[in-house]
């Protein structure tokens, strides 16, 4: 899995940005780029918002955000700035992650409660079923000094989608293991022994010790989330299931039923 190019998520309501913090950290540590986006969330229609008032607020927009990118860029990390003004802005965070050429996207969250998550398709929930790229939700800014990383996959599920998706997530948690020196755990979820994995072959497959290897009755979000509370986990890594409309309300995906129930960052693979 290449990563040469991030793009970040600007979050015009705060002034912290701990997507762009930890991106930057981590684009500095692997040579990749990075593109910081930015969209004014507003109709453009209206009698006070001609051509030329339109250009204007764009402009003073990449302005904030090339400010924000100086330090990062006087570190010797490339970097690149857009903006657009779009009602929509989660999706035009999708359609700027492919027209980019994003490895990743990295975006700040925060906690929705469920009323929010039921009455409304927040923009983390749209990313992480329209974007086709790894979305990495932040949610803390400092990275502890031996990040440890829960990998969700399910081995009992064989088909091509699915063994290619559990392939993605080890490969990218080995991946973090040799540039962070990261603690790599992989837990399988299993709903009834009928479907209990094959530890040995879980093992095989991981490369990991036995003891970081980690198989567990019952359902994948209520698992995931009870071993990286256990684990103290700074990381989740899960697949992602690609639902919309009324399947993506009444079901979701584990990405989406395990958010609001961590603190630490959840990177979702698609």
């Amino acid at each position: 899995m290449e990563l040469n190019k991030f793009l970040v998520v600007h979050d015009p309501t705060r002034e912290a940005q701990p997507a762009l913090e930890r991106a930057a950290l981590i684009a500095g540590e692997i040579g990749a780029s990075l593109h910081l986006f930015g969209c004014i969330h507003g109709d453009v229609s209206g009698p006070d918002r001609g051509a030329e008032e339109v250009k204007r607020l764009l402009g003073e927009h990449r302005a904030k955000l090339d400010a924000l990118l100086a330090p990062i860029a006087a570190n010797g990390i490339i970097t690149s700035s857009e903006v657009e003004w779009d009602k929509g802005w989660h999706h035009a965070v999708v359609r700027a992650a492919a027209r980019n050429h994003a490895d990743m996207v990295f975006k700040s969250s925060f906690r929705h409660s469920v009323g929010q998550r039921l009455l409304k398709s927040t923009s983390d929930w749209t990313l992480i079923r329209e974007c086709l790229c790894p979305v990495l939700l932040i949610k803390d800014t400092a990275p502890p000094a031996t990040p440890r990383i829960l990998a969700g996959i399910d081995i009992s599920v064989r088909t091509a989608p699915y063994e290619k998706l559990n392939e993605q997530i080890l490969a990218f948690s080995r991946r973090l293991v040799e540039s962070e020196k990261a603690e790599v755990h992989v837990v399988n979820a299993f709903p009834d022994f009928r479907l209990k994995p094959d530890r040995k072959k879980l093992i095989e497959l991981s490369g990991l010790a036995s003891d970081r290897v980690h198989i567990k009755l019952g359902e994948p979000d209520k698992v995931i989330v009870s071993e990286a509370k256990r684990l103290d986990a700074s990381l989740v890594i899960v697949g992602n299931s690609h639902r919309s409309g009324l399947a993506a309300l009444l079901h979701g995906n584990t990405a989406e039923k395990i958010l609001d129930k961590l603190d630490c960052n959840v990177l979702a693979m698609p």
